[in-house]
C-alpha cells in the first residue's frame, strides 16, 4: 500500500514491525526538556543519554540523562569551550565501562565523562593529517573498544584509542564507491562491519573492519531505499539496518542484505513531560488548542537526526526539530503456522 506525507511517497507496511511506545521530551533550554536533540544512547542501566546541539543564539547545548519513564536525572556537558563544557555537540556514544563521550565539531574534539557527568578529559586537534580532525561527528565502538570518528569534512573516518592515540583511517571525498561527502552518522555491526551515513551522497556505504569497501545502498528520492541526506545509523543485534532519513523526515529499516523492510514516520502523543506542563499552564495549554496545533502533523518526525536500538528490541529517534525521543519497541514475531 502506498501513501503521501508531505510530498514524500509512503510505503505502508503491514503487519508493521514495530509499535510506538511513548515520548520523552520537552522544548527546554535547561533541565528536563531538550534543545534540538542530535543523538541519543542508552546504557547497561538502561539509563537514556541524550545530546542537545541547541543553536547558536540559545546556547543550551548539553547531555540530560533520563529514565525510560520519563525521570530526569541530570544533566552535564554544558555550553562553553573549558574542559567539560561543550559548543557545537554532533553526537555521543558509550563504552563498556559507561563512560561517555561527546563530539564537538567546533572544538575538533572528543570529550569524556563518567557516567555521573564528571569530566574525564578531551582529546583532539584540528587539521587533514592521520590522527587530526575537522568537523567530527558520528561516533562509534568496535567489538575491540576502539573509537571509530566520523571525520565530517576531511571526509573519512578514523580510529583512535579510547584515549586518543591514532591508530588507522579510511576515506576520500568523492562519490565514488567507498568515497565520502559530508558523512555524518556511523554505525558498527556484529561482524565488526562499519556503516556510515554518507549525508551529501544520499546513500549508505558498508567497509570491512580495515575499512576496505563492501558495498553501496540508496540513490537521491523519497522512495523505500532512497533517501535525502541521512544522518544516523544503527544495527540491531539481528542485523537489521536502522537509518534517520533527514531531509525525508523518517526512519527506514532494512533487512542486512539492506532490503527495505519497513518506514518509521513518527507516531508521537503527548509526553509525560508535556502534559505535567500543560496542565499547570492553563493558558498556553488553551493557546495550543486554539492554535490547532495538535493534530495528525504533530506526532511526525521533523529532522530525525539519529537513532539507537537495544537488545530487547527499542528503538529511540531522535526528533531533533521536535525536540523530543520518540521510542518503538519491535513486535512480537508471528507464531509459526
Amino acid at each position: 500500500m502506498v501513501g503521501v506525507v508531505a510530498g514524500v511517497q509512503r510505503q505502508m507496511a503491514s503487519p508493521a514491525l514495530f509499535t510506538y511506545s511513548h515520548t520523552i521530551g520537552l522544548a527546554s533550554f535547561e533541565g528536563r526538556g531538550f534543545m534540538n536533540p542530535v543523538d541519543v544512547r542508552m546504557d547497561s542501566r538502561r539509563m537514556v543519554y541524550v545530546l542537545s546541539r541547541s543553536n547558536a543564539q540559545n546556547k543550551n547545548v548539553r547531555v540530560s540523562v533520563t529514565t525510560l519513564g520519563s525521570e530526569f536525572q541530570f544533566e552535564f556537558g554544558l555550553w562553553g569551550t573549558d574542559p567539560g563544557k561543550l559548543t557545537m555537540p554532533t553526537a555521543l556514544v558509550i563504552d563498556r565501562k559507561g563512560r561517555v563521550y561527546v563530539s564537538d565539531e567546533h572544538m575538533n574534539s572528543i570529550s569524556v565523562f563518567e557516567q555521573d557527568g564528571t569530566f574525564v578529559g578531551r582529546w583532539g586537534a584540528r587539521g587533514p593529517g592521520p590522527g587530526q580532525i575537522n568537523r567530527p561527528s558520528g561516533l562509534a565502538f568496535d567489538s575491540h573498544g576502539d573509537l571509530l570518528v566520523v571525520d565530517h569534512l576531511n571526509a573519512r573516518v578514523q580510529k583512535f584509542t579510547t584515549d586518543g592515540r591514532f591508530i588507522s583511517t579510511f576515506g576520500t571525498f568523492g562519490a565514488g564507491a567507498g568515497q565520502l561527502n559530508y558523512p555524518w552518522g556511523i554505525a558498527v555491526d556484529a561482524r565488526d562491519n562499519i556503516w556510515v551515513a554518507d549525508w551529501r551522497n544520499d546513500r549508505i556505504q558498508r567497509f570491512s573492519p580495515e575499512g576496505a569497501f563492501i558495498s553501496v545502498h540508496g540513490r537521491t528520492g523519497s522512495r523505500a531505499g532512497e533517501f535525502r541526506h541521512p544522518s544516523g545509523i544503527a544495527v540491531d543485534s539481528g542485523g537489521d539496518v536502522f537509518v534517520a532519513d533527514w531531509e525525508n523526515d523518517r526512519v527506514q529499516v532494512f533487512s542486512p542484505a539492506m532490503k527495505h523492510r519497513e518506514t518509521l514516520w513518527g507516531d508521537a502523543d503527548l509526553s509525560r513531560w508535556c502534559q505535567e506542563f500543560l496542565a499547570v499552564n492553563p493558558e498556553q495549554r488553551d493557546q495550543r488548542l486554539a492554535s490547532g496545533i495538535p493534530g495528525h502533523e504533530e506526532k511526525l518526525f521533523w529532522r530525525p537526526s539519529a537513532v539507537c536500538t537495544t537488545a530487547d528490541g527499542l528503538v529511540l529517534v531522535a526528533d531533533s526539530c521536535r525536540h523530543r525521543i520518540q521510542i518503538y519497541q519491535r513486535s512480537p514475531e508471528p507464531a509459526a503456522v
